[in-house]
């Protein structure tokens, strides 16, 4: 790996149309090869819904793809304006230049999404990329090695495969920028190996993000966006709904209603192919053991039967565990749902704050009032109102967290500037009138400086 960074490292950045091209040919080879990725994921995870990699892995890269190459000859312009009026007719201008050799870290929830979309915004910043995909998903890790060798070569791009021992070590290239996603504490030991270099990063982590359901929205609306959000892909998702916040009142129709949309959602649950399957007989464990310590009331499953043979856990329910009980102190990342009971709005509040930031927060309101109250009392990477899960589809959208949450953000122009060094360039004009205000000081020098001051 280090010889590859060195010799990557040597070469000069990718020239526009370079850029172009390369992001043309990827988007061509994810359609050409879009039924082998899909089947590759779910090979992975033992089972994951067709419709759902569709979306997740195919859709949305093609999508930022084409957002990219919509808007990469404005990204990549010079931005000049007049310099400061003491210095007419100078100029001053910002010039985008690549960082050099960007390292991405990927994780397994989304295998083939999340080596692509950091890498479309590494390749139209013109970088080269080293990548290191999850050894949880060693099917797909090789199927996106194979298929990048198609569009790039290893100089331009280099897919790294191995194990945690390998990822490791990948962290602690002198690399020029880094992205990780993962969990908070690996990004710990991420952020650690990365500091030895000063490497910048690009932290996209998880955390506990919040449901926060106001009096008057209409629980039916809320159900149906929270458990489409919830039991995507299982629940492995980093900005899944974590747990929910709603008033004592109303929490017996919300459970009656995300019980009718499970039942909608994923009839016949023990053959219904639309529900993922956990990735792995670890994950399976430590997600059953959220369990441990919970009165059988407080378990409310969506579905009669349950499938730990095809590694798939029901739809669940936690009703109101206690607040220091690991399900509520640890990202879920898997399909139980606690729904935790508040008197008032403002409890919400100060029950999320209490926490680390999270990632994304979820408030359903249609009150104007309700909707800037939590905005501006609330710190999260993202808001998202009255629906779950699509702003990470925006391409627009920056996508990041905060705090334990993570550390810069991508997606977009976002992205673009992530993977750019912004450089400050001034352009001294052939008329120069600085010397007027250089020593030697005169009378008259003197005057022109407190007359500037």
């Amino acid at each position: 790996m280090q010889q590859q960074l060195q010799k990557m490292k040597q070469l000069p950045a990718l020239t526009l149309a370079e850029r172009t091209a390369r992001l043309k040919s990827l988007a061509r080879i994810i359609r050409q090869h879009q039924v082998e990725i899909i089947n590759t994921v779910s090979s992975d995870f033992s089972h994951r819904c067709a419709q759902e990699s569709q979306m997740a892995e195919v859709m949305v890269c093609l999508d930022e793809i084409k957002h990219t190459l919509k808007n990469i000859k404005q990204w990549t312009r010079e931005k000049v304006w007049h310099a400061n009026w003491k210095f007419f007719p100078s100029k001053c201008a910002i010039s985008p230049q690549p960082k050099g050799v960007v390292g991405v870290m990927a994780p397994w929830n989304y295998p083939f999404n999340l080596v692509i979309e950091p890498l479309v915004a590494a390749i139209a910043a013109g970088n080269r990329v080293m990548i290191k995909p999850s050894e949880v998903t060693p099917k797909t890790a090789t199927l996106t090695q194979k298929l990048l060798r198609q569009v790039f070569t290893e100089d331009e791009v280099f897919v790294v495969l191995g194990d945690a021992k390998v990822a490791n070590e990948f962290s602690q290239l002198p690399l020029d920028h880094l992205l990780f996603t993962g969990s908070t504490q690996v990004g710990k030991i991420i952020m650690n190996n990365a500091s030895q270099h000063l490497t910048p990063l690009t932290l996209e982590l998880g955390g506990k993000s919040p449901v926060l359901i106001d009096d008057n929205y209409p629980l039916d609306k809320a159900a149906n966006s929270i458990a489409k959000g919830k039991w995507f892909n299982a629940g492995q998702t980093c900005i899944a709904p974590d747990y929910i916040l709603i008033s004592k009142e109303r929490k017996a129709e919300l459970v009656e209603q995300l019980k009718q949309q499970l039942t909608t959602s994923y009839p016949d649950f023990a053959e219904n192919d639309d529900y993922t399957a956990v990735v792995n007989a670890h994950h399976m464990q430590r997600l059953n053991k959220y369990t441990e310590g919970l009165a059988a009331t407080q378990i409310v499953p969506l579905s009669e039967s349950s499938e730990p043979a095809r590694q798939k856990i029901p739809p669940t329910l936690i009703l109101d565990p206690a607040a220091d009980h690991p399900i509520m102190q640890e990202e879920i990342f898997g399909p139980y749902l606690p729904i935790m009971t508040i008197d008032t709005l403002q409890d919400g509040i100060d029950f999320i704050n209490q926490g680390e930031r999270p990632l994304t927060l979820y408030l359903f309101s249609h009150r104007p009032a309700v909707i800037r109250q939590v905005r501006e009392q609330t710190t999260s990477g993202s808001l998202a109102i009255n629906e779950t899960l699509v702003h990470f589809a925006q391409e627009g959208l920056p996508f990041g967290g905060i705090g334990a949450s993570g550390m810069g953000s991508y997606h977009g122009h976002q992205g673009f500037l992530a993977m750019s060094h912004m450089k400050s360039v001034y352009y001294q004009s052939r008329i120069n009138l600085n010397n007027l205000v250089r020593a030697p000081y005169s009378q008259l020098k003197k005057k022109i400086l407190n007359w500037m001051s």
